[in-house]
């Protein structure tokens, strides 16, 4: 099939829809994205056997998708992008990832007689409603009234010929409660790629960098969902007692999100270290280099008790301890594994407690390694992103029915 992906961000880096287009290629499939630029990247470029395609976007532009619900400018941006590209070459399927733009990968299907793909990197709904710009006072006055989500998120999903979700209870979610035909829609985990994430593709230079240190490591972004606080606090407590400790945070922050105020406000600046946006091929050596992986977010919704993120899989599959907060699936994963520990949000005398004991005792961080890194044989993405390439095919089959 002739597929066109569609992101409403900068590309890269998305190491998902990296993966998946590398995937749809290597099974024979024809693979365009269609992104924006704001900085005048490249309008068209080639990349792994697939076409980037990206159109300037203002700021203006760019700021409205927080009220994309609101106005139509956003829509409009698209839909004249994406006719644009169909003008120019028939595509078989629209890949619409993540929520806002199912509405236009719905008008671009129904005019060009294509196949739309939904492809859900997050429990849209559920997700936006928790975010800075929905939670201020703007967005509780202006915003959130009148963004309609789960009624737009049914309307599009249930119109899709196929959803993509990141972990099976979302699957169960989605069927129960947005009424997806259980035939429509797949679960494909966000799992790492055995190419960037083998405990033997280490850079050497970065374990050696922190070589005599006792490393607690987050990866991912930084904003007031992910739990970071509550490392902070703890890690002012342990600093005291653990003298090589060091916090290595790598992502990116979030505008909204003032991290560097926060590491000032607990007294933690010495024994913090910000490595920025670390690209995936790097990623691996710096969890190699850690002692400690973290994520311990808010466990009060429901995508986050029911999906177990990417950089959990990261974690085990370099065979690190890892310490999650209650939120049910990760707990489950890691404890039942016996690769981590859970942690009640909040709880900073616990987490404390285990980040000791880990250090104190060598033992626990052999036995982890061990099991990690055997489960993880099944949780990479070229075993668990199959669903996809089978999917395709099923779809191949019904536009040439």
């Amino acid at each position: 099939m002739k597929i066109l992906m569609v992101l409403d961000k900068e590309f890269p880096p998305d190491e998902r829809v990296e993966k998946e287009a590398i995937t749809l290629v290597q099974a024979g499939h024809s693979v365009s994205i269609a992104t924006y630029t704001l900085n005048g990247r490249e309008p068209i470029e080639n990349k792994d056997g697939y076409t980037i395609y990206r159109r300037k976007i203002s700021r203006l532009m760019f700021k409205s998708s927080a009220a994309i619900l609101l106005h139509p400018f956003y829509f409009l941006y698209w839909k004249r992008y994406l006719t644009s590209l169909f003008t120019q070459e028939r595509y078989d399927a629209i890949h619409i990832h993540d929520l806002p733009l199912a509405k236009t990968g719905y008008y671009i299907a129904q005019k060009y007689k294509c196949k739309l793909v939904c492809d859900q990197h997050e429990f849209y709904s559920n997700w936006i409603v928790r975010t800075k710009h929905y939670t201020n006072l703007c967005g509780r006055l202006i915003l959130r009234p009148f963004s309609y989500w789960k009624p737009y998120e049914k309307k599009y999903l249930k119109r899709a010929d196929l959803v993509i979700t990141v972990a099976e209870p979302l699957r169960e979610i989605y069927i129960n409660r947005v009424g997806i035909s259980p035939d429509k829609i797949i679960t494909v985990p966000n799992t790492p790629s055995f190419g960037n994430f083998n405990i033997d593709k280490v850079d050497s230079e970065i374990i050696e960098r922190y070589s005599g240190r006792f490393v607690l490591f987050y990866a991912g972004g930084f904003d007031h969902l992910r739990g970071i606080d509550f490392i902070l606090k703890a890690l002012a407590r342990l600093k005291n007692e653990i003298k090589e400790i060091v916090f290595l945070l790598a992502g990116k922050e979030n505008r909204a999100f003032d991290l560097k105020s926060l590491i000032q406000e607990y007294h933690v600046k010495d024994v913090t270290e910000l490595a920025g946006f670390v690209p995936i091929e790097k990623l691996s050596s710096y969890v190699a280099a850690s002692n400690v992986c973290l994520f311990v977010p808010r466990a009060d919704n429901l995508e986050i008790n029911n999906t177990i993120v990417t950089k959990i899989y990261q974690y085990a599959a370099m065979g690190k301890p890892i310490i999650v907060s209650e939120a049910k699936k990760m707990k489950e994963f890691v404890e039942s594994n016996q690769i981590g520990f859970s942690v009640p949000y909040g709880n900073i005398e616990e987490l404390c407690r285990i980040i000791k004991e880990i250090h104190g005792n060598p033992g626990i961080a052999d036995s982890v390694k061990l099991k990690a890194v055997n489960i993880a044989r099944d949780n990479m993405w070229e075993i668990t992103s199959k669903p996809l390439t089978e999917s395709y095919l099923k779809l191949i089959s019904q536009y040439y029915a």
